[in-house]
C-alpha cells in the first residue's frame, strides 16, 4: 500500500543519510535499494550517492523492495515506533541481517514481535546503541573487569538538554546502564515530567519533538543486586554523563569527549588517585564498525555487541518506567 502524498517524513533524512555515510565506508557494501515515504529524499539520496551505488533503486513500500531486491541486510531507520512491521516482514521473507535504529521498539509486544521472527528465521538483529561499538567503552568494562574499583554497586546516568527524551537519547543512556550491568533488570521506579501522567504506553511522535517524550528520574534494579539511577533533566544545560560506582572507586565518563577515569582512594593513607582509561585502537568504530560487525556476524555467526536480546532490556526499563509513573512511583517488576 502507497502512502498518501501528504504522508510526513517518517525518516527524517537525517537518520538514514548517517547509516548511508557508514556504509560508503565499507569497500564491498553495495546498496540496492532505499525506501521513503517523501520523494524529496529519494531524490536527495539519488543526487548524493549516485556516483558510489549509480544502480540502487528507489522505493515508497518497503514491502515491494524486500520481495524484488536480493536484499542480504536491511537498514530499519524510521521512528521509534515504526520498527515492528518492517522488521519482522524481513526476516519473514529472504532479510538475512536486519540494523535496526534504537530503541528496537516501543513496548515489549512490539520488540517481542521482531525478535521471534528474527529468531524463527535465524536472522541476525543488530539495534544501534552506537556506543558499543566505541573502544573506549568497551576499555571501561575492561576496567570493570579486571577489578579497577572493586565490585560494581552502582550506576548513575545524567542527561540534561531540550532533548533529553526517554525514548529517543534516553535509552543510549539506559543501555550503557545495562552494559555496564551485565545483568538483567527485574524491578524498576521512575517519577517522569510532568504532562506525561496518561502515558500508560509510549503516545509519542516517533522521537521528533522534545514535548512529546518525557524527561524524568528513575531505579533499576538488576538481578545481580547492582542499581541503576537514571536522570533525565530538559531544563538543565546540555550534558551526558555516567558515574560507576564500585566498593573500591568509581569511574567517571564524559560522554560528550568521549573520556573516562578510575578514581580510587588508599585506604591506608587516604590517598585519592586519579587514573584516565586508556583506549584501545580498533580500526573502525561508529556506523562503519556497526555494518562491519553485522556483515561479520551473517557470514560467519556467533554473538554481537548490541543485539536483539540486549535491546529489549532497554525496552523492558523504559515501559516499566511509565507503568511506575502511573502508579505514584511505585516499584514494578519486570
Amino acid at each position: 500500500m502507497d502512502p498518501p502524498p501528504d504522508a510526513p517524513n517518517p525518516f527524517r533524512g537525517a537518520r538514514g543519510e548517517s547509516h548511508t555515510s557508514g556504509l560508503s565506508q565499507i569497500n564491498d557494501a553495495d546498496v540496492v535499494g532505499v525506501c521513503d515515504l517523501v520523494p524529496e529524499l529519494l531524490e536527495n539520496f539519488k543526487s548524493n550517492w549516485k556516483q558510489r551505488w549509480p544502480n540502487a533503486n528507489t522505493y515508497s513500500n518497503y514491502r515491494e523492495m524486500i520481495d524484488k531486491e536480493n536484499i542480504d541486510i536491511l537498514t530499519v531507520a524510521t521512528p521509534d515506533d515504526k520498527h515492528a512491521d518492517i522488521a519482522v516482514y524481513a526476516a519473514m521473507n529472504g532479510v538475512k541481517g536486519i540494523f535496526c535504529e534504537k530503541p528496537i521498539a516501543t513496548s515489549i509486544e512490539d520488540a517481542d514481535k521482531i525478535l521471534e521472527a528474527c529468531e524463527e528465521n535465524g536472522v541476525v538483529i543488530s539495534v544501534d546503541y552506537s556506543r558499543r561499538w566505541q573502544p573506549i567503552y568497551h576499555s571501561i568494562r575492561e576496567s570493570i573487569r579486571g577489578g579497577s574499583i572493586g565490585i560494581v554497586k552502582t550506576i548513575i546516568t545524567i542527561m540534561g538538554g531540550e532533548r533529553a527524551m526517554l525514548f529517543r537519547n534516553g535509552s543510549h543512556l539506559i543501555d550503557l546502564m545495562c552494559f555496564y550491568a551485565e545483568s538483567d533488570p527485574v524491578q524498576v521506579s521512575a517519577r517522569l515530567e510532568e504532562g506525561f501522567e496518561d502515558w500508560d504506553r509510549y503516545k509519542g511522535d516517533g522521537g521528533t519533538l522534545p514535548e512529546n517524550d518525557p524527561s524524568g528520574n528513575g531505579l533499576v534494579i538488576f538481578n545481580n543486586g547492582i542499581r541503576g539511577i537514571y536522570q533525565s533533566d530538559k531544563c538543565s544545560f546540555l550534558r551526558h554523563k555516567l558515574l560507576i560506582i564500585g566498593s573500591g572507586g568509581e569511574i567517571n565518563v564524559d560522554l560528550a569527549g568521549p573520556t573516562a577515569e578510575v578514581v580510587t582512594r588508599a585506604k591506608s593513607s587516604n590517598q585519592v588517585s586519579r587514573t584516565e582509561v586508556q583506549t584501545n585502537q580498533y580500526h573502525s568504530q561508529g556506523f562503519q564498525a556497526c555494518y562491519e560487525e553485522l556483515i561479520n556476524l551473517v557470514e560467519n555467526g556467533g554473538a554481537g555487541v548490541s543485539s536483539g536480546r540486549e535491546a529489549r532490556k532497554t525496552v523492558q526499563i523504559m515501559t516499566g518506567f511509565l507503568q511506575s509513573n502511573q502508579d505514584e512511583s511505585r516499584l514494578i517488576n519486570l
